[in-house]
């Protein structure tokens, strides 16, 4: 292997981390729109998810989603603080990282099984 090779090698998996870092992003803060919409009390989970989601689209990090998700809580009376939030969105985190991780097993196990038909 030359280093042309390692190059582009590394390339990929740069690419490969970058996107599921952004998968696990995405499918925290779907958990989060979910945890918030129970708290609240909203029936249309559906519209809210997509609302978060669109927020979480508008800027990079999670500044935008953190100031969204308090604003809806304090709204609606809940006494959550942002400190609270951020330790959710921490645990939301490990939660979508360990589902991602979960379903990549099962993928991989799937295929190894039927290798050999």
């Amino acid at each position: 292997m030359d280093c042309e090779d390692r190059r582009r090698l590394l390339e990929d998996r740069y690419i490969l981390d970058f996107e599921r870092s952004l998968e696990t992003r995405s499918r925290r803060n779907c958990l989060l729109a979910q945890w918030v919409c129970s708290l609240i009390g909203r029936n249309d989970r559906d519209a809210y998810v997509a609302e978060v989601m669109d927020a979480g689209r508008s800027a990079p990090g999670d500044e935008v989603i953190l100031r969204k998700v308090l604003k809806d809580l304090q709204d609606a009376g809940e006494d959550v603080d942002g400190a609270t939030l951020q330790k959710e969105m921490h645990e939301l985190m490990f939660m979508a990282a360990e589902d991602m991780a979960r379903e990549s097993a099962k993928t991989e196990g799937h295929g190894k099984l039927h290798q050999g038909f």
